[in-house]
């Protein structure tokens, strides 16, 4: 175990929100299974709510060269002893993980849940650069001056991610936890809007922001692109999910049902999760010439569908360490 995760599992301890304790290293199979097994999966970090009706099992990968391990480890323990009601694993994933490695495993979230499991994946320390994690990660903490960044912001992500904004239409609505998941909702409002049915749907809409693919060198509203729909029932026990959920994205006849009716499905909080909570960067395309070229070319085509806002369009990038 590095520096990181030894700090991460104290401080997680000592600021955990009220009603709620912290427990580090807490094996999720029996002893007896665990030795049938050969291997035992255990939480970095466990929250669990006074009353024990929720828990939150925190996997916390600095700096692993395959995430994705720990996910299979608990993925397949739910074979044996079914994850609970009221039970999340929640994966937090650093910049100092390459981004290949990292969207494996967010991809294997969604095969998570496919199985039954309220599963998630989200950033771990998203404004630090890799190699400021790699250096805490080695640090000796008894060191004078040694000074780790505040965990308050990954309590609050953690929590972000995990609990719905929202139940309505047969589906919890999330806030998005990892870049991916954003930029998988980039491509499917390309082609969504791209049909007469999705087109209908959006009619003309005055955007501010908007999230870049650096990829497909596509655009996207960025509040469309912040939250992400699961079915409200999806459980083990319910019938295969249809291709629609194969990976969850948001879909345009549920945005714009959610953007009618409900005040919980805010811009301004979807704006302030990408850029705060996942560290997208900020760029006004009247700041910046090569923005400005993929944003216009992108915009010949869909004027019909957007009016960028009169102070002028904002786009949403990916961190540097996303790649």
């Amino acid at each position: 175990m590095g520096t990181l995760t030894g700090y991460l599992q104290r401080a997680f301890a000592e600021h955990c929100p009220p009603g709620w304790t912290a427990h580090a290293e807490v094996p999720l199979l029996s002893r007896d299974l665990a030795a049938l097994l050969g291997y035992a999966p255990q939480a970095d970090v466990l929250l669990e709510r006074a009353d024990g009706s929720r828990r939150l099992w925190i996997e916390f990968e600095v700096s692993r060269a395959d995430p994705v391990a720990n996910h299979a480890k608990f993925a397949t323990a739910h074979l044996f002893q079914p994850q609970l009601a009221g039970e999340t694993f929640l994966s937090m994933v650093s910049p100092h993980v390459a981004r290949g490695r990292r969207n494996l495993a967010a991809n294997t979230v969604s095969l998570m849940r496919h199985v039954g499991m309220s599963a998630f994946q989200t950033v771990l320390f998203p404004h630090l650069p890799a190699g400021e994690i790699k250096r805490l990660n080695h640090l000796d903490p008894s060191s004078a001056g040694v000074r780790f960044p505040s965990v308050a912001p990954e309590i609050e992500r953690a929590f972000a991610v995990a609990e719905p904004v929202a139940t309505v239409s047969g589906h919890r609505v999330h806030l998005v936890g990892d870049i991916l998941d954003s930029l998988l909702n980039v491509r499917r409002w390309n082609e969504e809007v791209a049909t007469p049915e999705g087109c209908a749907m959006w009619g003309k809409r005055t955007v501010t922001y908007f999230v870049f693919d650096p990829h497909s060198r596509l655009f996207a509203p960025a509040k469309f692109c912040a939250y992400l729909p699961l079915p409200a029932d999806w459980s083990i026990t319910a019938p295969s999910p249809s291709a629609a959920y194969a990976r969850a994205t948001m879909s345009m006849d549920l945005y714009a049902s959610l953007d009618r009716t409900d005040t919980r499905f805010d811009g301004h909080r979807a704006q302030g999760h990408l850029t705060q909570g996942l560290g997208m960067g900020v760029v006004p395309v009247n700041q910046d010439s090569a923005t400005a070229a993929d944003f216009n070319s992108w915009l010949g085509s869909y004027q019909k569908s957007i009016q960028p806002h009169h102070s002028g369009p904002v786009v949403l990038t990916v961190p540097s360490w996303f790649g």
